[in-house]
């Protein structure tokens, strides 16, 4: 059941975070810091420090910290899988859509309405950590 629930939790992650690794990290501490309570806070930011130290992505490393640390390896390969399977579906979405519908206004607006909320979700999550360390 831990697996599953690893699977699901970095799955949710990795669908509803849009900007990258480090805007995921405010979300990945929400739940399974808080709302699982896997690891406790000053876990959650050494982790971080290791997952920035190692090479590769940020989310990627941090799924395989946490997902190890819960449920070894089977726990490190399902986090990781729920947190790269959504942005491998998306991205095929876009590149077989995209090319197609580039220059419509439309979606040209919702590019440029992503952008400053990614900035923001970054800065909270740069915010947050500070005020922890």
């Amino acid at each position: 059941m831990i697996l599953l629930n690893l699977f699901w939790t970095y799955l949710k992650i990795g669908t509803f975070t849009i900007g990258g690794g480090y805007v995921m990290l405010a979300y990945i501490q929400r739940e399974v810091v808080d709302h699982h309570h896997w690891i406790d806070e000053k876990e959650f930011l050494n982790m971080i420090a290791l997952a920035q130290a190692a090479p590769g992505l940020i989310a990627v490393n941090s799924a395989f910290f946490i997902g190890h640390r819960i449920a070894g390896w089977k726990g490190a390969a399902m986090a990781i899988l729920g947190a790269v399977l959504p942005s491998i579906v998306f991205i095929l979405l876009i590149a077989i859509f995209f090319t197609q519908y580039k220059q419509l206004p439309a979606i040209e607006a919702v590019f440029k309405g992503i952008r400053p909320a990614v900035v923001a979700l970054i800065a909270a999550t740069v915010v947050r950590m500070v005020r922890k360390i």
